[in-house]
């Protein structure tokens, strides 16, 4: 963007606007506002020192609640399927006292399963835009091709299929509340990260001014001291995380690669590694006010 010295054109319209003593003053008010505006954008005083990690703070909240949406669907579909009755086999007397075997009378079982998943996992909010298959797929993909094969196989609900449909809905249970609880973790890691960034900048800005030139020796080299046992700081806080993500992610008694996760988790924000990307950006703050420091230092000497 071109560096411009005239006044942003909201700035101009708004003078021109002025018309009449009370108008005047409205106009006057708003383009003081609007220059205070565009002078912080300009001059960089908006900086946002947690703007990515706050962003990614809202991913996995957005997140959390999707996994918490499942896990309730999952123990909705659970409880249908636990009052099901199964279809087993029966004996009966046939004729000259002779047993025969035949399909127990519970037919609709299965049905019953299918329609029960497709009222309550398949019924989610936002079903179409993380999974958007068929039942048979998303059965299958949720419980494995072993249980989704006799679920779709068969006609009638056996005690074996219930029982085996029953212990992959809560393997699912189970598997999503191990990714909350991950979630959940990431979450307060990134909350105290951006509590670090945000005391940092604050410390970097203390240590700034205006007019270090006509301050005394002894106070700029304090306040140059001061900045860099700040950045040593803020420097092991972000060297922690790095070690964090070489570590991975776990879930549960798994570890999976960070960088997948991440690239899932933030794929709709600016960085992947939000932590690491703000703390650049305060880093680079950093280095701006050592060299005014040192400038005013320089021409002490």
């Amino acid at each position: 963007m071109p560096a411009s010295y005239s006044l942003a054109p909201e700035i101009d319209g708004g003078v021109a606007t002025c018309s009449g003593a009370f108008g005047c003053v409205e106009a006057v008010a708003g383009s003081v506002l609007a220059l205070l505006l565009w002078a912080g954008l300009t001059t960089g005083l908006l900086f946002a020192p947690r703007a990515n990690v706050r962003a990614a703070v809202s991913a996995l909240e957005e997140e959390i609640a999707t996994v918490v949406t499942e896990h309730d669907a999952l123990s909705a579909f659970t409880t249908r399927v636990e009052k099901l009755p199964t279809a087993g086999p029966t004996t009966t007397v046939g004729a000259g006292g002779v047993g025969v075997v035949g399909a127990g009378s519970h037919s609709a079982g299965m049905a019953k399963l299918k329609e029960a998943y497709r009222d309550t996992v398949m019924a989610v909010d936002h079903y179409e835009r993380d999974y958007n298959e068929p039942f048979a797929d998303n059965f299958a993909n949720e419980f494995g091709e072993g249980v989704a094969g006799a679920v779709l196989a068969n006609e009638r609900l056996s005690p074996q299929v219930k029982r085996a449909v029953l212990a992959s809905a809560a393997e699912s249970r189970t598997q999503r509340q191990q990714y909350r609880e991950t979630l959940e973790r990431e979450r307060e890691r990134l909350r105290s990260a951006g509590d670090a960034l945000d005391r940092a900048a604050t410390r970097s800005a203390e240590l700034d001014g205006d007019r270090l030139r006509r301050r005394p020796f002894t106070e700029l080299r304090d306040r140059y001291e001061r900045l860099e046992s700040e950045r040593c700081a803020l420097q092991s806080a972000l060297e922690t995380r790095q070690q964090e993500l070489h570590e991975g992610v776990t879930f549960g008694w798994q570890r999976r690669d960070a960088e997948s996760v991440y690239r899932y988790l933030y794929r709709d924000i600016d960085a992947t590694y939000p932590v690491l990307a703000d703390g650049a950006r305060v880093l680079d703050r950093f280095d701006d006010v050592e060299h005014r420091l040192t400038t005013a230092l320089t021409a002490k000497v």
